[in-house]
């Protein structure tokens, strides 16, 4: 498994099962006992936070701020990912493929770009945040419709069909959104053994469509 089956999981437990009326739902507990197996296995959850990285947090409408170490508390390891947390606790030469695309495409976006933004590093926890955010938007869009209505209704049938064509070209034009945030969250592309995920971080190997059919069943 690798970083992007990271982000799928991520992407499809946000979707549909990270509500709070799901939350104490099987589809929804499995599948956060998968992610954070797999924030554990790729470095990503708070047992890699650095100690010694000191910031501070200003709660919105609030004077009160916390340090990191408060911060932190709150977070869940989920949250300590998709807040982008763990790239202040990683050096920020570990992400130099990255950086280095970033500043290429700008100059050749731009043919003066100003010499004082260039020289600046890239805030990579910035670009994360505002990629995953519009990924979350685009994966929502995207979902596949499957079945059948009830009742065939024709009309009804036929419209689904083309917003399935719409989401399907949607689909195959991610590619590089969704290996730049690849790079972000894993700049080794490591894949990990799946067997080594189960042995290791007590990763979940369930069949999930099976477990969803179950819980839709029972709840509808």
């Amino acid at each position: 498994m690798t970083g992007k089956d990271l982000l799928y999981k991520y992407l499809d437990y946000k979707y549909l099962w990270s509500n709070s009326d799901r939350l104490n739902e099987k589809p929804s507990i499995i599948r956060r006992q998968q992610l954070n197996s797999l924030l554990d296995a790729f470095g990503l959850s708070k047992k890699h936070v650095n100690p010694l990285v000191q910031m501070k947090y200003f709660l919105s409408g609030r004077k009160e701020e916390l340090n990191r170490s408060q911060h932190l508390n709150k977070l869940s390891d989920i949250q300590y990912f998709e807040q982008g947390e763990f790239l202040n606790d990683r050096e920020y030469d570990v992400n130099e493929e990255l950086i280095i695309r970033a500043f290429d495409k700008i100059k050749e976006l731009y043919k003066n770009p100003p010499e004082s933004r260039m020289n600046r590093p890239i805030h990579v926890g910035w670009m994360f945040n505002d990629l995953m955010n519009f990924r979350q938007e685009i994966f929502k869009v995207a979902y596949p419709w499957g079945g059948m209505d009830e009742g065939f209704a024709v009309g009804l049938i036929y419209s689904k069909y083309l917003q399935s064509e719409l989401k399907k070209t949607i689909n195959e034009n991610l590619n590089k959104i969704d290996e730049t945030l690849w790079l972000i969250i894993d700049p080794q592309k490591r894949e990990i053994d799946l067997e080594t995920i189960k042995s290791e971080f007590q990763y979940p190997d369930v069949d999930l469509e099976e477990i969803d059919l179950n819980w839709r069943i029972e709840n509808y």
